[in-house]
């Protein structure tokens, strides 16, 4: 028996983005749309390596999916489909587990720090930034079981360097 870890590769619409144009180009250069990929959304393919690394997953699957047409975004194609062993792609593009250990290594020890209580991790989308905040034990619980209550804004950053 064989795991494997599939997950879909949306197309943009390269008009726009001035990207590669999957469905003349898959094809006959599907290292180019790859390579593409790879540079649009680097830390979207690691993170897939490495929760396939980590899963034991024996094959990581990518499918390349497109809009049936621009503007109907409930209809899709799959284009294509390629496929890797996990550990051999991780080393096609660089990926250092020892780095990426060593990045759960360095949340884990700032966590660690902090008196008990509940946090929560929330990456900031324009920089390299965690940031990590001190919220009321009762977030997140239904509210059957507790009444709202006001968010503690007292917030550490702490910048993520790879």
């Amino acid at each position: 028996m064989q795991f494997v870890n599939l997950k879909a590769l949306n197309e943009w619409d390269s008009r726009h983005s001035g990207g590669v144009d999957w469905r003349q180009k898959l094809d006959t250069q599907r290292g180019a749309v790859l390579a593409n990929e790879l540079k649009n959304n680097a830390c979207k393919l690691a993170k897939w390596t490495v929760q396939s690394i980590l899963a034991g997953a024996d094959n990581l699957k990518f499918g390349y999916v497109t809009r049936y047409s621009v503007k109907d975004s409930s209809r899709h194609i799959i284009l294509g489909t390629q496929q890797f062993k996990p550990i051999e792609f991780g080393q096609q593009i660089n990926l250092n587990m020892d780095n990426a250990w060593g990045i759960v290594r360095c949340v884990l020890d700032i966590i660690m720090q902090q008196k008990d209580g509940k946090y929560l991790i929330v990456k900031d989308p324009n920089k390299q930034i965690l940031r990590l905040y001190d919220i009321p034990d009762n977030t997140f619980e239904s509210e059957d079981d507790s009444e709202e209550s006001e968010e503690d804004t007292d917030a550490i950053d702490t910048p993520l360097r790879a």
